[in-house]
Parts: C-alpha cells; structure tokens; sequence
C-alpha cells in the first residue's frame, strides 16, 4: 500500500472536518442573533384606564378639647371672715344660689349708728315741713331745705352700707357646677374689688353647654366657616356622638403655633362631657359632584412630585398630576390636558419609562 496515499485522505477527512463544525457555528451565530433580535422587538404590556366621573367630599378629622362655657374664681365683692359655705365641690347651682355667707362685725356697728342718725334727721325734717306747712311765713325756706338735704344724705349713708351689706352673701353669677373650694369657714376674706390679691371662695364652672377648643392647622383656616355642620365624638363615651354646628372662629392665626382657634357648643344636659376630655371632630370642608377622576394606583412620585404615566400613540408620557379632591379610592384630576379619552397607565408603571413604545391594554376604572 501506498503510505502517501493513506496520508492523503487522512488530511482530506481533517479538512472536511474542520468545514462542517465551521458551518454548524455559523448555524448557531445566526440562530442567536435572530433570538436576540425577537426579544428586541418584543413591547412592554401595560394596563390603562380612562378617566370617569366621580363625586368627592372633603373630610377633616381634628381633635379638640372640651372647656367650660365659662369658668371664673369667686370672690366677696366686700371683707368679712367666712360664717358658712353652702356649697361645696360637686355641687350643681342655679344663677343667684347662695354659695357663702360672710360676716362684718364693723358694718353692722356702723349699719345701725346710720340708721339712729337717720331716724334724728328724719325726725328734724318732719318737723319743719310740718311747721313751714302750718305757717310758712315763721319757718325760714333754707332751714327746710338744709334740713332735707341732710336727711336725704344720711339715707344715701344707709343705703351705701345696706348694699356692702349685701355683699356679704356670695351668690352665683350663673348656673354651673362648683368645682373648687378655695377656703374654709372662719376664713378672713378681703374684698376681690379693692384687692387685686383677695383669696377666692370657690371656682365655679358653667359646662351646660360645653364649648369644644380645636386648634385648626394654618392649611385648613381658609375651609372652614361659621355654622359649619360637624359630627363630634368622644373616645371616653363610647357610642355617643353629636351632630353640631361651628359656633365661632379666631379668624386669625396664633403667631407661635400657626393654628386658628374654632369653638363648637354642644348641649351637655346630662354632664355626661367632663371638661378636659378630649373629643374627634369630623367636619365636611367641601363637596363636588361629577368630577373627572382617577383611581389612586394611577399616580405615581417622580423627584417627589405626583405624576402620571400616559399613553399616547403607544408612546409612553410621564404629565405632573394636579391633583383636587380625593378619597380612599379616587382623585379628582385638574390637569387640563387630561380628558375622557385619556390612556393612564395603572398596571406596569414599574417597568416602562418616559418615551418606551408600550402595548396597551384598557380597562375600565369601575372594575
């Protein structure tokens, strides 16, 4: 046998070898390269809704304090030492109930030394006019008139020092309830009216109605209006609830809080509302109906401001979202570029970005 013969077709198989593998790669090059390409061509699904009509109402939920309606410390309008307390703390008072009873032993000496004098004057008065009245022409008219006068002012005296008397019975300004007793019996009280530092005799507090203190946010002041109606509870009443009407705002803002002070009355009949407790305060701002709207897993924050992903011409548009009114569920949509017609991407915001040709698939906002 020929040994170069051999050789021969031992090179050849090599060759032919090496031209298939070669082919198969380039087989397998393209293959990988068409894949590539599919994938390439392969467009984002998204699901999109329409914009539709809502109703809104604006809700606020605040918490505020319940106070007295009035509240004030007690005291004598004249000195005395106390002889008895008829009220204590607790106790319920009508307006001019007695609460305590002072005693002066000085007003009463002097109480009785003007009544002596006026009896003398009265006395001195009488006779004259009785004289002047049977011969006019013996009593002198001055006499008459100096002789009134001084009787007139010895009852002005007594009246003076009936009425400091009177002082002495604390009563009442209004009805309430006592909630403070300030002093005992035998207690030495000056008058709070020529004292600035007199001792009170009791606190007293009217809480029928009750008057509710809310410190109203400075972003809210604007909303809010006299009459306004209000639903009002309180955590400590469990299932009492109160509908009521905003009685009287600041309509001015505290300089160092930045919050507007708004009062309610409530009726409190019962004193079942203690003051200090506190009470949840729900009032409706405002209410707009068929409103264009959007479901609220449409928007989304860019740069931490509120946006919306549309689709337009299967092109996808990143619009900064004005947003109005809004609920749990849907907001209310201001932009005017916006309309019914509108694409809104709610399902696969994640995964396309500003300018991605995308393939939508709508979906009605009420599902």
């Amino acid at each position: 046998m020929n040994p170069w013969k051999n050789k021969d077709v031992f090179i050849l198989t090599l060759v032919v070898g090496f031209l298939l593998v070669l082919s198969s790669c380039k087989r397998a090059d393209s293959q990988s390269s068409q894949t590539v390409i599919k994938k390439t061509e392969k467009t984002q699904t998204v699901e999109v809704v329409h914009p539709s009509s809502n109703s809104f109402e604006a809700e606020l939920l605040i918490t505020g304090t319940a106070m007295p309606n009035q509240i004030v410390l007690l005291h004598a309008m004249e000195s005395g030492y106390v002889k008895s307390i008829k009220k204590d703390i607790g106790d319920i008072v009508k307006k001019g109930d007695l609460i305590a009873e002072l005693e002066n032993p000085e007003l009463y000496r002097l109480n009785q030394k003007l009544k002596a004098q006026l009896d003398a004057k009265k006395a001195i008065y009488d006779r004259l006019q009785k004289t002047y009245d049977q011969t006019p022409d013996l009593t002198p008219m001055q006499l008459l008139e100096e002789a009134k006068a001084d009787y007139i002012g010895a009852k002005t005296e007594l009246d003076v020092i009936n009425d400091r008397q009177n002082f002495l019975l604390v009563t009442a300004p209004f009805n309430g309830v006592v909630t403070k007793r300030l002093v005992d019996n035998g207690a030495l009280i000056q008058s709070g009216i020529a004292n600035t530092n007199a001792t009170a005799i009791v606190e007293l507090q009217e809480i029928n109605p009750i008057r509710l203190t809310i410190p109203l946010p400075e972003s809210d002041a604007s909303s809010i209006k006299k009459g306004m109606e209000t639903q009002v509870s309180f955590p400590e009443l469990y299932g009492e609830s109160y509908t009521a009407k905003i009685s009287r705002t600041a309509n001015a803002l505290d300089f160092a809080s930045k919050t507007m002070q708004v009062e309610i009355d409530i009726p409190n009949k019962g004193y079942k509302i203690k003051p200090g407790m506190y009470a949840k305060i729900l009032i409706k701002t405002s209410n707009r109906k068929n409103v264009l709207s959007l479901p609220v897993t449409a928007q989304i924050l860019y740069e931490d401001e509120p946006f919306v992903l549309l689709v337009k011409n299967n092109i996808v548009q990143r619009v900064r979202l004005r947003k109005g009114l809004e609920n749990k569920d849907f907001f209310e949509v201001l932009n005017a570029d916006i309309g019914k017609e509108a694409q809104v991407i709610i399902q696969g915001k994640g995964l396309v970005k500003q300018g991605q040709q995308v393939t939508a698939i709508e979906k009605s906002s009420a599902e």
